[in-house]
């Protein structure tokens, strides 16, 4: 089984999201990051999972929110003022126009740049916020095998930085790029979660 098939088949087999480390807190600073930013009527969450975020912005913000996601099974409790959808970054679709669109933590699981370009020129929106973990290496990193952890088998592709930024410059200005996590609760791997603001060419 090849890395993309590892990957889609942990993400559309959950019912529930899985369990990280230090979760609760990177929502926490992932809100204070994102909230005083979001202006506008509109945002979508490509990437949704279980729909955590959008349920904390629901209460926060005054916007019409969408919820995209590969996995029918995590989306399934989300509040149903957010309006949602099952997207496949392999077989994309169109997307909403919407004024804003986070694309969190989904890239390491596309690991073909042609597919991260091909979902990009797909976004409508003016202003988008990717996060992404990258490698704090020289070179990209993947892993694909049994994670004790997960109590899965896993697979991912760690771009670096400045793979990343090429990918999203193809599409978009980059605003800043920004780590917003304590290193008290980054991953233990290695790799370190970088926030992308971002506006469209």
């Amino acid at each position: 089984m090849n890395e993309r098939e590892v990957a889609k088949r942990f993400w559309e087999s959950k019912t529930k999201y899985p369990t990280y480390d230090f979760i609760k807190e990177r929502r926490f600073y992932e809100l204070m990051y994102l909230v005083p930013k979001l202006k506008g009527d509109s945002l979508l969450d490509l990437g949704c999972g279980d729909g955590a975020l959008l349920e904390c912005l629901l209460r926060l913000v005054d916007m019409k929110l969408f919820g995209y996601d590969l996995s029918e099974k995590l989306m399934n409790g989300i509040d149903k003022r957010i309006q949602k959808k099952v997207f496949d970054c392999y077989h994309p679709k169109k997307l909403p126009e919407t004024d804003i669109t986070i694309f969190a933590s989904v890239v390491p699981y596309l690991f073909n740049d042609k597919v991260v370009d091909k979902v990009l020129s797909l976004i409508k929106s003016e202003t988008m916020y990717l996060r992404a973990p990258c490698s704090m290496k020289e070179t990209d990193e993947s892993t694909c095998g049994y994670a004790e952890k997960l109590g899965d088998d896993y697979s991912a592709l760690y771009r670096t930085v400045p793979h990343m930024t090429a990918l999203i410059q193809k599409h978009f200005d980059i605003v800043h790029v920004v780590r917003i996590y304590p290193d008290e609760i980054e991953s233990r791997y290695g790799t370190k979660q970088f926030y992308f603001k971002c506006v469209r060419l």
